[in-house]
């Protein structure tokens, strides 16, 4: 019996106790007609005032029956509490969420925000968007009856069996889309982020968990956290395609050696064997892994069948970084001067996406400054003294300018500054 029922139970008594008191009664049901009016015109007279309900109910209604039954479920409950709380079977239970983006700015959805790393998308584009697009397509025809009116029920038909008849010559080919895609690299290149806009790109919901967030100090805690996570997003690509994305893939999934105790080979183990599943099981479901340290992972999650495509994410080029700056500037839509978008780039060599994101919004903020003091400028004077054409010229000047960039790369220190780099160029050299 769970707490939850064992709860119920007793309240049951307690309420039991509470109808089948004499007082309860005389008070209710058993009063004569001469006190009716009386005893209803009281209880009108504390139901008005809300704050005096429980006072009142506490007068009529503490009986010793209650009291009694009061006391029991007290103290039995205090008493199950601390034996029941490890075995309630809710208790360790994970929370996962799946997300679904909204298509709000054109210009930031999916690749089309991605003005940088072309042939990224393009191993994307070949490897999943166009095959699961497709996928998803036929697969939405065979499920859904055609809703179109009589008249154009005719081309949706022939539309239909286009799509299918393309789809039989491209099942004969027996070509599988991955199973799942490792992206490796330094920290803060934009792996999470281009996860993210592979899921919009594919119109696909997203899950996404932290590989040490399933961490455990309790024995098999962490083994059954991995079997939920892949039953949770199994059961959601039951119902539309899903990407999971599973960050610092290393923290859970590292090499298997000598020193390994017991508890960690049976944690690589069981989400091997949950990966295996998933081909058969869950063909809506495209694991996406990510790492800083490619090196630490377990050599049998690399094998085909798994993580099959493998992903490197190196630090921005020259070209690279001039399209970061243009797409944090233009495309959020950001007032600026002129720039000279190929000398921000030659200053901000060995800076990674979030360097220049952090960048562009440190100059945001210089620049706002001074719309700040003509805030509290306005705030303090009468409106009739304002000069509000004058307000409307200077805040054509507050823009993004050149000045302002080049001082913010000045003040931020780029984040791989003290990374090893070496260890990526080893490591794809392995793997190639």
């Amino acid at each position: 019996m769970t707490n939850k029922e064992k709860e119920t139970q007793w309240f049951e008594t307690f309420f039991n106790s509470l109808i089948n008191s004499p007082e309860y009664k005389a008070m209710v049901w058993e009063f004569d007609s001469d006190k009716t009016k009386e005893q209803l015109n009281k209880v009108d007279k504390t139901i008005k005032k809300a704050g005096d309900i429980m006072w009142n109910f506490k007068d009529i209604f503490e009986t010793p029956e209650v009291i009694q039954a009061w006391k029991n479920y007290k103290w039995t409950s205090q008493a199950e509490t601390k034996f029941s709380k490890s075995n309630d079977e809710d208790e360790n239970k994970m929370n996962f969420e799946v997300k679904y983006f909204k298509d709000k700015n054109p210009k930031t959805w999916g690749f089309a925000w991605i003005a940088w790393l072309e042939d990224l998308k393009q191993e994307l584009k070949e490897s999943f968007v166009n095959p699961l697009k497709f996928k998803f397509l036929v697969d939405s025809l065979e499920k859904s009856p055609l809703s179109v009116s009589p008249q154009g029920r005719e081309v949706e038909q022939n539309k239909n069996e286009i799509y299918l008849k393309l789809k039989q010559a491209y099942d004969k080919l027996k070509v599988n889309i991955p199973t799942g895609l490792l992206m490796y690299g330094p920290p803060w290149t934009g792996k999470t982020f281009i996860s993210k806009k592979l899921a919009q790109e594919l119109w696909a919901w997203f899950i996404s968990k932290s590989m040490w967030e399933l961490g455990s100090s309790y024995i098999h805690q962490t083994t059954q956290n991995i079997k939920e996570l892949f039953d949770f997003a199994k059961k959601e690509s039951k119902k539309w395609p899903i990407i999971l994305f599973l960050d610092e893939i290393d923290s859970l999934v590292s090499a298997r050696t000598d020193r390994v105790d017991a508890n960690k080979a049976e944690e690589v183990s069981q989400f091997l064997q949950e990966f295996n599943k998933l081909y058969e099981e869950a063909p809506n479901l495209i694991v996406i892994a990510a790492t800083n340290r490619p090196d630490h992972l377990d050599s049998a999650l690399l094998r085909s069948g798994r993580l099959d495509k493998k992903i490197y994410v190196w630090l921005p080029d020259f070209e690279t970084r001039k399209a970061l700056f243009k797409v944090f500037i233009e495309k959020f839509d950001r007032p600026h001067s002129k720039l000279n978008y190929n000398k921000l780039a030659e200053l901000t060599e060995w800076y990674v996406a979030a360097d220049i994101e952090n960048i562009v919004k440190e100059a945001s903020r210089d620049a706002s400054q001074w719309i700040l003091e003509l805030v509290n400028l306005v705030e303090n004077q009468k409106w009739d003294k304002i000069d509000f054409e004058k307000i409307n010229k200077d805040l054509e000047k507050h823009v993004l300018t050149q000045e302002l960039l080049e001082q913010a790369i000045k003040d931020t220190t780029n984040s791989v500054k003290m990374i090893d780099m070496s260890v990526y160029e080893k490591w794809k050299q392995k793997v190639s």
